[in-house]
């Protein structure tokens, strides 16, 4: 479940990150975490703060929300990403 929850993280970052050229992808956060969650719920995986997975996203949020740099929501989101490359690329490599 949790190879699969980082896998889903990173479909989502994934799509935020198609959008970084513009800054649209900084107002895409709250929808994109929304359907993240969705997602989460639909397939019966846990979204509780005690999850790494959810707390990288609520980490980006914070930064958002009480952060008024771009640049530094910027970094917050490429981080969130690259974390999600790194988990899933973890959890596949102790499946082989």
């Amino acid at each position: 479940m949790v190879k699969e929850a980082w896998l889903i993280s990173k479909k989502y970052s994934q799509i935020l990150m198609n959008n970084e050229i513009n800054d649209k992808f900084l107002n895409m956060y709250r929808v994109t975490y929304g359907q993240f969650i969705n997602e989460l719920r639909n397939k019966k995986i846990q979204f509780t703060n005690d999850k790494n997975y959810i707390q990288c996203w609520n980490t980006v949020l914070n930064t958002i929300i009480r952060n008024p740099k771009i640049m530094c929501q910027r970094r917050a989101i490429k981080l969130l990403h690259q974390t999600n490359i790194q988990k899933s690329y973890v959890y596949d490599r102790q499946i082989l």
